[in-house]
């Protein structure tokens, strides 16, 4: 049977752990070639193998997304090693709360550098090799938090909702070229991320979590991935310059 992407070469950042490994799986699943980036080449290792032993094809590239230089050399390297690029998941990012009277400029500029700087590289050395290979999909990862307030998320919430007015001018710039920009807006998801930022323990977060959460708990990173295996198919041919929510219900509250 046919996988959604054979034929199609990716690119997933983040994808060490989390959304960006569960995301990398699902696009080899389904026929991608894979290269996967981060800047934890062992994890990122660990993920290869484990794609490899299931017969899918993938590569590890080292990559720090908010180094311009590091983004284009991930880019080259993908096209040299399999000839092409159609799927640009920019995943990457770091979070971050911060009191306004508090936050340094370097805190502000990090945040920034990684979660808007980083897509923006990613699309802009990932789009014209994605336009020659005859088109695709270029995916942001933003947040819930782009489309509504949280107390200490406001330098994290600007640089994803960044995201999605980049997606939405991008759309229209590239739509000509075959190329589609949406974003994918996650909840509270079982990532590293999540728990890093978090203090106390784990079962009481996720218990005091799962209460306010109107599907009553939080989400896993296959249903983000399979959200943007979703984006990166042809069965959103006719998708571009969105925002897709996968929140268990939160925004809607």
């Amino acid at each position: 049977m046919a996988g959604r992407l054979d034929g199609n070469v990716a690119i997933v950042t983040g994808a060490a752990s989390g959304i960006g490994a569960a995301s990398a799986r699902v696009f080899a699943e389904e026929g991608a070639k894979v290269a996967l980036a981060d800047r934890n080449h062992g994890l990122l290792d660990e993920v290869v193998r484990d794609i490899v032993d299931r017969g899918g094809e993938a590569v590890a590239i080292e990559t720090d997304v908010g180094s311009e230089a590091s983004v284009q050399r991930m880019v080259d390297q993908t096209v040299q090693r399999f000839g092409a690029l159609h799927i640009m998941y920019a995943n990457a990012g770091i979070s971050g709360r911060f009191d306004l009277e508090t936050v340094t400029a370097e805190e502000f500029d990090r945040v920034i550098q990684v979660n808007l700087r980083g897509p923006f590289f990613c699309a802009k050395y990932a789009t014209p090799k994605i336009a020659d290979s005859g088109g695709g999909s270029v995916i942001f990862t933003a947040s819930e938090l782009a489309l509504v307030g949280s107390p200490g998320a406001s330098v994290y919430s600007a640089s994803k909702a960044g995201l999605i007015g980049m997606a939405r001018g991008l759309a229209l710039d590239y739509a000509d070229a075959g190329v589609r920009f949406n974003c994918i807006c996650p909840g509270a998801v079982d990532t590293p991320m999540l728990w890093g930022e978090e203090k106390g323990e784990r079962d009481a977060i996720e218990a005091d979590i799962s209460s306010r959460m109107p599907l009553g708990r939080v989400g896993r990173p296959d249903e983000i991935a399979k959200s943007a295996l979703y984006l990166a198919s042809d069965d959103s041919s006719f998708v571009t310059g969105h925002a897709l929510v996968v929140d268990g219900g939160w925004t809607v509250r």
